[in-house]
């Protein structure tokens, strides 16, 4: 039986979970907290932020990287009344 090929560690996609399990977070992919991302982008928001929330990502972003009249802003999105979806379900994600 033939061996199948792994892909490399840096291509592909993995998952991703938008907020943190450690934070709350479940693991479940009918959840909607876990999202398909490129790896490499992936290892990368990790790289820089860890398992920060948003608004402490936006602060880093806003102290180091943004260009200083502007300041990044992380806003929680209610959910409107009777609306029982995750707002965020039809947010594109950034492609490489």
């Amino acid at each position: 039986m033939r061996k199948r090929k792994r892909p490399r560690a840096n291509e592909g996609k993995n998952y991703h979970h938008r907020l943190a399990k450690v934070n709350g977070g479940s693991g479940k992919l009918c959840s909607g907290n876990l999202i398909q991302v490129d790896v490499l982008l992936h290892r990368a928001y990790h790289f820089l932020f860890g398992t920060k929330s948003p608004e402490e990502v936006a602060a880093i972003l806003t102290k180091t990287w943004i260009d200083p009249k502007y300041e990044m802003i992380a806003r929680k999105i209610e959910p409107k009344e009777g609306d029982t979806d995750d707002p965020t379900a039809n947010r594109s994600t950034p492609e490489r």
